[in-house]
């Protein structure tokens, strides 16, 4: 009975690590879809600030109009912009942190919507499966303890007879 105790402590270790490494990869899956949604929405408010500055449609409007349009447009791609380098350039621990500091709610249920599962072979993506993988580990051990104390059969002492 030990024997299969042991079997499936080990068979349900290697499911959590498992279950950790592929959600460690979907996540950084997920971080590169946004960041690539990202990059499409900077592109689209540059390409606006531009017209509104140079555009014939609107140089026919009066200065005032104008000048708020193009002050909302720049204000948006200076966001955009902020938030893309902020999570682009970001090193490989703290890129995480710093999509769910600079996430759009909106980019990012649009994300989520039109995810696409997906195994990146990247050096980034494989730190974080191995990370995910020793944190899942370790979460497995911490949660398996109390059930093994409860289970475990107490320990007799052994006491030697003093001649």
């Amino acid at each position: 009975m030990e024997w299969i105790g042991r079997k499936l402590d080990a068979f349900l270790g290697a499911m959590v690590v498992a279950a950790a490494a592929i959600a460690a990869s979907q996540a950084h899956a997920f971080l590169i879809q946004y960041v690539q949604r990202l990059g499409g929405h900077l592109d689209e408010a540059k390409a606006h600030l531009d017209n509104v500055q140079h555009g014939l449609r609107y140089q026919l409007m009066s200065d005032t109009v104008r000048k708020e349009l193009e002050d909302e447009a720049s204000k948006r791609v200076a966001e955009l912009q902020n938030a893309y380098h902020a999570i682009a350039d970001a090193d490989v621990v703290t890129k995480p942190f710093a999509l769910l500091r600079h996430a759009d709610p909106n980019m990012l249920a649009g994300t989520w919507h039109d995810f696409v599962p997906a195994l990146p072979a990247t050096t980034d993506s494989i730190f974080y499966i191995v990370i995910a993988m020793v944190l899942g580990f370790a979460v497995y051990e911490i949660v398996k303890l109390p059930v093994v104390l409860l289970l475990q059969e107490p320990r007799r002492r052994k006491f030697r007879r003093r001649a």
